[in-house]
């Protein structure tokens, strides 16, 4: 497989895209007006406990107090779950020790995600290139991500040996393979870099920011750039050259010639078809190879994803048609989630399949595609409806909420109202000014498809109602007129209102 880091530094924001055999699998964006705090480390101080839900509030400078679940799993990153940790903690705050007033080191988990805001946990995580440092537990624990049973039984040996008494490590992925010697140096940069973090919590007062993670650049860097990464691709000289510098701090040299500088004349995700993906990606239909296609309709919490046979019907019989068009549709949503960063609930709604062994291939499949996603996705449950059930942890606002906000109009519904509906409004909106106002003439501005319908039988009605309320009414059409919007131009004299008429556009 070839896998490429597309990296796009613009003026405002920075955009990482990354393409396995020339397919977009992953796109990261950061801004310039984002704060951006997952990972951050703050002294913040207690603003409310709620022992009901075993939470509290904590100010930590930013705009909205942040969510303090008060429990004691360990933290990692969500790249890098702990499989078989050994756990042991700190005695991190309970409820009954933690109070309003009291100031506390924690680090940041969850962006803001409209409209709750920001969590945190006390369960310090500091990554490296090759471990991730626990300051307040003493487990130990692997990455889900390496399998092999043979590799994790001897890296939990390497982790007794390294580890101190009175912190938790956790090896990455990246740790698959290395050795005791390559583990060291990454150790005693993560011990100094926490000692100086609380010492620095000693001398400033809550709030305060005391760590703040490395930009979107430079997390990938540390976080993917592996062996399996084939190339790097970067369009800013500078950030180029301090990539470079950047590999060497890490010790690894040995990867620079896959880092590439990219000077051409049309922009570098132009150039690799990376701008027609996202867009692809923001669209609520995906098409299938077979000729099926999926349907994508996310709320806040939930996302249902239908699949429909589309334009395949197959050769031979329905059953084959269903479970290629299932397993297809399996093999594209493990991708769309990584690719848009689906998080929450998610429910599949596969074609019914009669056959139980047809069921337990399409779950396989579906469980293949994934293992490739760095977020770990739980399958909760397959009824026999077809309905599969996900779970995947969210961190940050997945790519729909990123680069689309709620339609001003349809106030997110996708939908608005019909011309008919909004024709019959009208009606009701003439009957109500015949019967309160005086006015010789009412002058009303309405869509041209709301036009459209009053033009038929109904317009027989509005000459109804000028004979009974003795008022001359005019509907006029204009595009700059939302199809729901019943726009009142003029009531009064005849006269005023058929001058206003004709200037009305």
């Amino acid at each position: 497989m070839n896998k490429k880091v597309i990296i796009d530094v613009g003026l405002t924001e920075e955009r990482v895209a990354i393409t396995e055999d020339g397919r977009l699998v992953e796109i990261h964006i950061e801004r310039i007006e984002d704060d951006k705090i997952v990972g951050n480390i703050y002294k913040g101080k207690v603003i409310n406990v709620l022992p009901g839900i075993e939470a509290a509030f904590v100010d930590i400078g930013i705009e909205r107090n942040v969510f303090l679940h008060i429990d004691s799993t360990p933290n990692a990153e969500d790249s890098e779950k702990v499989k078989d940790a050994q756990i042991s903690t700190n005695h991190p705050p309970t409820v009954d020790k933690i109070k309003v007033g009291q100031e506390i080191i924690v680090q940041v988990v969850k962006e803001a995600i409209t409209p709750k805001g920001a969590r945190v946990t006390t369960n310090i995580g500091l990554p490296g290139r090759y471990l991730v440092l626990m300051p307040n537990n003493v487990s130990i624990g692997i990455s889900h991500r390496v399998e092999d049973e043979k590799e994790r039984e001897r890296l939990k040996k390497i982790l007794q040996q390294t580890k101190p008494k009175d912190v938790g490590l956790i090896i990455r992925t990246a740790g698959w393979g290395k050795e005791l010697e390559d583990f060291l140096p990454d150790l005693d940069f993560l011990i100094r870099l926490w000692n100086k973090i609380k010492k620095r919590a000693k001398k400033v007062k809550a709030p305060m920011l005391l760590h703040e993670d490395l930009t979107l650049t430079y997390r990938i860097i540390r976080d993917l750039f592996t062996e399996e990464i084939d190339e790097i691709l970067i369009n800013s000289k500078t950030e180029y050259k301090n990539i470079l510098k950047f590999l060497k701090t890490l010790s690894l040299s040995n990867l620079e010639p896959r880092v590439s500088f990219y000077n051409d004349e049309k922009t570098i995700f132009e150039e690799y078809g990376i701008e027609k993906e996202i867009n692809k990606a923001l669209q609520k239909k995906v098409w299938l190879k077979c000729g099926g296609y999926l349907i994508f309709d996310q709320a806040e919490a939930l996302t249902v994803i239908d699949v429909n046979t589309g334009k395949f019907v197959g050769k031979k019989d329905m059953r084959r048609t269903i479970l290629k068009t299932n397993l297809q549709a399996v093999e594209e949503i493990g991708l769309q989630l990584r690719l848009r960063d689906i998080g929450g609930v998610i429910i599949v709604d596969l074609i019914d399949m009669e056959n139980q062994e047809d069921r337990k291939k399409v779950v396989k499949k579906l469980e293949e595609s994934l293992k490739k996603d760095k977020t770990k996705t739980n399958i909760i449950q397959n009824s026999e409806l077809g309905l599969v059930e996900l779970t995947r942890k969210r961190s940050r606002r997945d790519l729909e909420n990123m680069l689309r906000t709620s339609c001003p109009y349809c106030s997110g519904t996708g939908r608005v109202l019909s011309a008919e509906t909004v024709s019959n409004m009208v009606l009701r909106k003439l009957e109500k000014l015949c019967k309160t106002s005086r006015a010789e003439a009412v002058l009303l501005g309405v869509h041209p498809k709301v036009e459209e319908t009053l033009s038929g039988t109904k317009m027989l009605l509005v000459k109804q109602l000028e004979k009974n309320c003795r008022k001359t009414i005019f509907i006029k059409a204009s595009k700059n007129i939302h199809i729901e919007r019943i726009e009142v131009v003029a009531v009064g004299r005849l006269k005023e209102v058929k001058k206003i008429k004709r200037m009305f556009a």
